[in-house]
């Protein structure tokens, strides 16, 4: 199954916050993911959910996603913030997907948490640094709870 790991759009802090979990999409941020998702929907015209952190700066990104992404599933979940831990969520990630027998999925998530997902499912990949909107695309088992890392794009790249 086709798994895309993306990091959340640019962000900064509302004005008056330092609240990690408040941060919003900037403006750039928006187009990043606007951009990221038009490649998306090009090479996965139809996904079966996006998963999402319940920090804002990934719900604005998921909203974008969902505005032109072919799915009504989206499932907020509190492990997958910036410090949430990579074996955990794969395992979690594995037993929802063979739950629902999902054929491809859209996890929107934080540094480090988007680079050390990459690592733990496939080991012979050493931890990306991801831009902003960038997505990791990997061809997931489930069953095995190991993948191939298959490719990092950023918004720049999905333009041209």
């Amino acid at each position: 199954m086709k798994l895309y790991i993306m990091r959340h759009g640019e962000a900064n802090y509302p004005q008056g916050s330092y609240s990690d979990r408040e941060r919003r999409l900037t403006t750039n941020g928006e187009h990043e993911v606007t951009t990221t998702a038009k490649w998306l929907i090009d090479k996965q015209p139809k996904v079966d959910c996006v998963y999402v952190s319940p920090y804002i700066r990934a719900q604005q990104t998921a909203s974008i996603l969902l505005s032109h992404l072919k799915t009504g599933q989206k499932q907020n979940c509190d492990d997958i913030t910036p410090d949430g831990h990579a074996g955990s969520v794969v395992s979690w990630l594995a037993a929802e997907i063979q739950q629902h027998g999902y054929e491809s999925v859209v996890l929107v998530s934080h540094m480090p948490l988007v680079s050390y997902l990459v690592h733990e499912l496939d080991a012979s990949v050493q931890p990306p640094i991801f831009p902003t909107a960038g997505i990791a695309v990997v061809d997931f088992s489930p069953e095995t709870l190991r993948g191939k890392f298959q490719q990092l794009l950023i918004a720049e790249r999905c333009a041209g």
